[in-house]
């Protein structure tokens, strides 16, 4: 095969994790309809029309904002906001099946989709099961971080002269993080958000000036403020407190719980396209409240252990498997994770995460039963995707066993069995 290069467990230490929401499909009264939007139970057909104009300006600058409408059945929203997005999954895979991105109120201000601003249209980028994501964000929601809410859709596009309601596929719908996400996890929206950016941040503390770390981070609110002193300070202290007082400093500055749950999380699917990897795909948010970080996962097609070689700080699928739950990282610096668990306290309460993890939620027993819930749901609409970048067989295959390619001993491993080796492992290490 060629590669193109919830049993919920609600422990008290998962709840006291990352302060607030699970990624469940709860809301504030006055917030949006998330049970509504994100429909784990139903896939529905979203249709994204275009002029043909807008179409050609689309393809001409895919990052760039055109208008559009969107559909949900007798729901039609006109003049949104439409572009691509993406790293690797807008690059690596060939058209129509790109992934999109929706701005309700990018030319109509007061616009909203059942109260939200933006969706992501996620193409399940070297998935064969269009699984992973999902799965994922459900994972990290169990481990007691507030995740993104996530669901499965059919993606229709119309545009005069070169598509008529094509359907492009099966596509994971992905909450975005904005004001709203915010104000429904940790009841404020005003603290400072930023994102690690496209090649990632390492987290490293760089001076004083602003200026280096503008391109390893990406500010997501406050922006006309331009005040980058919070992040700036939380990174001093992360790698510059002497190890005496490491402890009670970074608990000034830095949800270790919330942390530790992610860590844990991160740690069982094996995801290193992320801060345990490439030093890449998370949110740092400066909760008002507490005048703490809170750390956001993002981006996870790459979980169940599929950010591997030959990519940049891959591991192979079998180190994947057996990865040190005692040094959950790939090469390379990863400076959060090595001073928090070098504090025993921490590395005690995130193996305590683990273990509740791996023996609730994330059980073979549990995982499997919701890999073939998910999986029964969308497999009518994936074997009618003809765009997808894997075959049918490959998608059936992929939820049983490993799926070989052509730099073995690299290959994609298949759901069921990388849960259930994964766990064994994890519980060896952890011993009794």
């Amino acid at each position: 095969m060629k590669r193109i290069l919830l049993f919920l467990v609600a422990v008290a230490a998962a709840a006291a994790g990352c302060g607030g929401g699970n990624g469940g499909d709860g809301a504030h009264a006055a917030g949006p309809n998330y049970a509504l939007i994100f429909k784990r139970a139903a896939v529905d057909e979203y249709e994204l029309v275009f002029t043909a104009s807008n179409w050609q300006a689309l393809q001409n600058d895919p990052f760039g904002y055109v208008p559009g409408t969107l559909k949900l059945g007798s729901e039609t929203y006109e003049n949104v906001g439409i572009r691509y997005k993406g790293n690797s999954s807008f690059g690596c895979v060939p058209p129509p099946k790109k992934p999109f991105k929706v701005d309700f109120n990018r030319y109509v201000s007061s616009q909203r989709f059942h109260g939200v601003k933006k969706l992501n249209f996620s193409n399940n980028l070297w998935d064969p099961s269009m699984l992973r994501e999902r799965l994922a964000y459900g994972t990290f929601g169990a481990a007691g971080c507030p995740a993104g809410r996530t669901s499965h859709v059919k993606l229709y596009v119309s545009a005069p002269g070169t598509y008529d309601r094509e359907l492009f596929g099966v596509y994971v719908m992905i909450e975005q993080v904005d004001k709203e996400y915010l104000t429904d996890r940790f009841h404020n929206d005003g603290g400072n958000l930023y994102k690690a950016a496209m090649w990632g941040g390492d987290l490293k503390w760089l001076g004083s000036d602003p200026t280096p770390y503008r391109g390893c981070y990406d500010k997501k609110s406050n922006e006309s403020a331009d005040d980058w002193s919070d992040l700036i300070h939380f990174l001093d202290v992360l790698n510059n407190t002497a190890d005496v007082d490491f402890k009670t400093e970074i608990e000034k500055v830095f949800n270790i719980p919330g942390f530790l749950s992610y860590l844990a999380a991160n740690t069982a699917l094996s995801s290193l396209d992320s801060v345990a990897g490439r030093n890449c795909n998370f949110y740092l948010y400066n909760n008002p409240a507490t005048g703490r970080f809170e750390f956001l996962p993002w981006d996870l097609n790459e979980a169940f252990g599929n950010h591997t070689l030959p990519r940049d700080n891959g591991l192979t699928a079998d180190e994947m498997l057996t990865l040190d739950i005692y040094d959950p990282t790939s090469t390379g610096d990863h400076i959060l994770i090595e001073r928090l668990l070098n504090v025993p306290e921490y590395m005690s309460d995130y193996l305590s995460r683990l273990r509740a993890l791996v023996e609730g939620y994330f059980s073979p027993t549990a995982m499997h039963a919701e890999i073939d819930r998910v999986y029964n749901l969308i497999k009518a609409d994936v074997y009618l995707d003809i765009y997808k970048e894997f075959s049918s067989e490959d998608f059936d295959r992929s939820i049983v066993e490993d799926i070989s390619n052509d730099w073995d001993p690299e290959r994609i491993l298949g759901l069921k069995p990388f849960v259930t080796q994964k766990v064994t492992n994890i519980l060896n290490q952890l011993g009794p």
